[in-house]
């Protein structure tokens, strides 16, 4: 197939000017009329050809974009006052280089253009004189396209008169470069490399009449060097704004530091600053344990700002979880003295065609059943937990699935057209660079034998053949790849060709590029193995199959970690993610918990709070707790916690496998209902439950004081002694919105009907069959921490209010799923569980199992914080969220020329 490349930028500016209108307002092209455009254009198509270009251009204008919603604090707007005198060189060039360079749809740059002037807006004035410094948060999604909001942020604050541009990359030499390459392709304009006898021009300068460069100090295989940098320029050398890259490690932040500290001569520097600290979570974050002292980033960062009588410091990050909860023992400090986004926090929203954790994790994602594969098989050759010492003699049998689906992939994206474009798989098993070696021997070896196979038995029948790996290839693709438009006789020829080109790398601090940008013109097809270098910012360009073993607890390392987010083109249907079935039952977790942040951030923005009430907030949450790294809160045995479950459904999931104590909780209900009936409430018996209606509060609050559920329930476990964090909280509302409660008891439409229950009262039992025992001996009811059917959340609700939740569920910005329905409540709801359970193995209890679950309404009464010296297991939870001790810890301390 020809390149179709000029005949798609002539329709893309075509289509630009034909539908200007409705691209402006957000409003849709009509049906067909991309297809009509291209049919009718000037150049002869049909066929492959013009399928290509008609979806191409229709990916392209039929993606849209929200602007997000934001919470700010002392904002005076500034901006439009002063447009008219700002001469935007850099960020019309740059938008240029999107529109007509095709790299982004139209509607995504004018959601671009209005979400970086919102953020301009907030970072102030660099005109304003005085001394003054903001904080401010920008909230994205992992590989949702932070880079290119930051890149047009950049190009617009150098535009309106900031003088000094620090950007922190991460904390890996990888990662740095490839940020320093993309500032390079949006910003500078061509390749940043010192002392170069001839400048590279990048494609960004054709579309700007003048040439003009920002200065740089540093380049793409050097970080910030005293040396280089006082070679080559001082900060009152250049008329142009000046950007520095580095990484977040103390020897270049340090040799910064000293050389702004230098230029400085003794007083503030004048010259405005934007430092932007790109993955703001990690590493950036105070940790220390002694509140006077700081860790040597933060540190260095606040440093760097305090140099400047004007600065502006952003931080992005797709899991803030750390950024809220800086310093907590002050709430002044937190305010005041740290990087804490005071000022502002905005979040963004991602285009449509981003794949996200919604769409790949969340129970209802339409690309969860085709993209993720639960692995078992792993533990005797990797378990999650080794040492560096490991020595796998070969690799599980799942591996060796995904490198065969990654080879039959290439060929299929190759026989699509797509043979020419990156294309990546990404294993993450070791967080050891010695083990991520000899894994890389083991891909190597096994990669070679699977060419030698489709060489030698390529064009011969499987079944003639004989050969294990050829069979394996059909079964795979049978599998996998069924329905798509090839057979598997069309992929395996292509499959030749396309093995042929695959490289097999580590990406750690021992070694290892992924130079996509030297490979730009056929692609690189590469196999890339690795554990800190993969696991935060980096990008794989292509990637397309994902196998990844990491025993981490702390959600915001974990979803860093999901590299296959972001945007696949053409070849969407053919990623696949490999991984255990507790890290799903993470991501899932973890999903819920971020959607409810950025929730919090919309209806706060509604409210007109600002940072401070919503940092407050959040960080009494005991969920925002558990999903970050202990030592980012300082926390020891004794934590002052609360929970806000406004319009929330608990459910009680995990329980002590002990019959004895199943049994005594099942007299404890017996007893409750017992109470209830004999105080003269009357039961209602419909198809599918039991109800009890104006239970006293302190009846229901009495029983989840002696029933047990397990410890290890982050919301019904024991955090200390006799307390869980939803008895405090029923505790403190039985005056108010919890007096009185509705009791209802659940069962299946069909099912032999038991009387030996509830006295008087004969009703079938629920199964559940899919329970675990967890690692701390608990009884997990299911694997994916729920307990309740869908339609429970909808028990003892009225015809109104149902509608109500229907309603609410199909607002945009509404609640969905249980906490819709729970917000329609003008009581709370106490649901009962009896249910039969057949298995696992080790399951001690023998049934009936009994636990319950709550539907809690709307509450405007404020959590309140209660002190608790937590228990045993509690902290033994805490430290597991510890951040790992990579073998690559090591470059934390590396000099400035590392």
């Amino acid at each position: 197939m020809r390149a179709l490349d000029s005949e798609i930028a002539y329709f893309r500016i075509r289509i630009a000017q034909q539908f200007a209108d409705q691209l402006n307002s957000s409003a849709s092209i009509p049906e067909g009329a991309i297809r009509n455009e291209v049919v009718n254009g000037p150049f002869k198509l049909a066929g492959e050809e013009l399928e290509e270009i008609i979806r191409e251009l229709e990916s392209n204008f039929t993606t849209s974009q929200k602007r997000g919603a934001a919470v700010t604090s002392d904002y005076k707007p500034w901006l439009s006052s002063r447009r008219s005198t700002i001469d935007f060189y850099y960020w019309n060039r740059l938008r240029r280089y999107y529109l007509e360079g095709g790299v982004l749809a139209p509607q995504v740059v004018a959601t671009l253009d209005a979400v970086t002037d919102e953020v301009l807006d907030y970072i102030g004035d660099p005109e304003n004189q005085g001394s003054w410094s903001r904080r401010g948060m920008v909230m994205g999604h992992v590989q949702s396209g932070k880079t290119t909001n930051y890149s047009a942020l950049i190009c617009k604050a150098a535009d309106a008169g900031y003088k000094v541009i620090i950007l922190l990359a991460g904390i890996t030499n990888s990662l740095r470069s490839q940020t320093q390459e993309r500032l390079d392709e949006t910003f500078i304009g061509k390749k940043s490399v010192f002392q170069a006898t001839a400048q590279t021009a990048l494609p960004l300068l054709t579309y700007a009449t003048l040439k003009r460069f920002p200065a740089y100090g540093t380049s793409r295989d050097q970080d910030f060097n005293k040396r280089s940098a006082g070679v080559i320029f001082s900060l009152e050398a250049h008329s142009e704004p000046m950007i520095f890259i580095t990484k977040k490690n103390r020897g270049p932040l340090d040799s910064l530091q000293s050389w702004l500290k230098e230029q400085a001569h003794g007083d503030k520097i004048s010259a405005p600053l934007l430092l932007i600290d790109d993955e703001a979570d990690n590493a950036s974050i105070n940790t220390s344990k002694t509140p006077t002292e700081t860790t040597a980033i933060n540190a260095g960062i606040r440093k760097i700002l305090n140099l400047f009588e004007r600065s502006s410091y952003v931080g992005y990050t797709a899991t803030p979880f750390a950024n809220i909860f800086i310093d907590p023992d002050s709430d002044q400090q937190m305010l005041s003295n740290d990087l804490f986004p005071r000022n502002f926090i905005k979040e963004l929203d991602p285009p449509s065609t981003y794949v996200g954790a919604a769409r790949v994790f969340a129970e209802d994602g339409e690309l969860r059943p085709a993209m993720v594969r639960v692995v078992d098989d792993f533990a005797q050759l990797l378990p999650l937990a080794h040492k560096r010492d490991l020595q796998p003699a070969a690799l599980p049998p799942s591996l060796y699935i995904a490198i065969r689906v990654f080879v039959l992939a290439l060929a299929i994206r190759t026989l699509r057209g797509q043979g020419k474009k990156h294309c990546s798989m990404m294993i993450n098993v070791s967080r050891f660079n010695d083990v991520q070696e000899r894994v890389l021997g083991l891909v190597y070896e096994y990669l070679h034998k699977l060419r030698n196979s489709i060489i030698v038995n390529g064009a011969v029948s499987p079944t003639k053949s004989g050969d294990p790996e050829i069979i394996e290839l059909r079964n795979d693709f049978e599998r996998e790849f069924k329905t798509t438009e090839f057979k598997f006789t069309d992929v395996l020829k292509a499959a030749s060709d396309a093995a042929a080109t695959i490289s097999v790398v580590t990406i750690n601090m021992k070694g290892g590029k992924l130079d996509y940008q030297q490979h730009a013109q056929d692609g690189l097809h590469v196999i890339a193995i690795g554990g800190l270098a993969l696991s935060r910012g980096l990008t794989l360009e292509g990637l397309t199959v994902s196998y990844i073993l990491r025993n981490t607890a702390a959600s915001d390392t974990l979803m860093q970690m999901a590299r296959w987010f972001g945007y696949r083109p053409g070849y969407e249907d053919m990623c696949r993610v490999y991984l255990p079935e507790p890290s799903l039952n993470h991501y899932a977790y973890i999903h819920e918990a971020i959607e409810e942040l950025r929730a919090e951030v919309r209806r706060m923005q509604a409210i007109g709070l600002t940072p401070q009430h919503f940092g407050l907030k959040v960080r009494q949450s005991p969920t925002a707790i558990r999903i970050t790294a202990a030592n980012k809160m300082r926390s020891a045995s004794s934590l002052t916690l609360a929970q806000d479950y406004s319009s929330r459904h608990v459910e009680g999931y995990s329980l002590v496998n002990d019959e004895t104590v199943n049994r005594r909780n099942v007299e404890l209900v017996q007893s409750f209902i017992q109470r209830v009936e004999t105080a003269g409430t009357p039961v209602e018996k419909t198809a599918k439950a039991l109800i009890w209606r104006d239970v006293d509060g302190p009846e229901v609050l009495d029983l989840f004081r002696k029933f047990r559920f397990a410890d290890t329930h982050p919301d019904l476990g024991r955090i200390s002694a006799d307390a869980s964090l939803l008895q405090d909280y029923i505790a403190d509302r039985i005056p108010a919105d919890l007096e009185t409660w509705d009791v209802a008891v659940p069962f299946p439409v069909g099912g032999e009907a038991k009387s030996d229950i509830l006295p008087g009262q004969s009703f079938p039992l629920r199964r559940r069959d899919s329970g675990e025992i967890d690692e701390f001996g608990a009884y997990r009811v299911t694997k994916k921490n729920r307990l309740a059917d869908p339609d429970d959340a909808r028990l003892a609700l009225s015809d109104e209010q149902l509608a109500a939740a229907e309603e609410e569920k199909g607002r945009e910005d509404g609640l969905q799923g249980d906490r819709a329905y729970s917000a329609q409540r003008s009581k709370p709801l106490l649901i009962i569980h009896f249910f039969t359970a057949l298995g696992p193995p080790e399951l001690a209890i023998k049934g009936p199992v009994i636990s319950l679950s709550v539907s809690l309404p709307k509450t405007e009464v404020p959590a309140r914080s209660r002190q608790y010296q937590v228990n045993k297991v509690y902290q033994r939870q805490l430290q597991e969220l510890q951040p790992e001790q990579e073998d690559d810890d090591q470059m934390l301390e590396v000099s400035p020329d590392a």
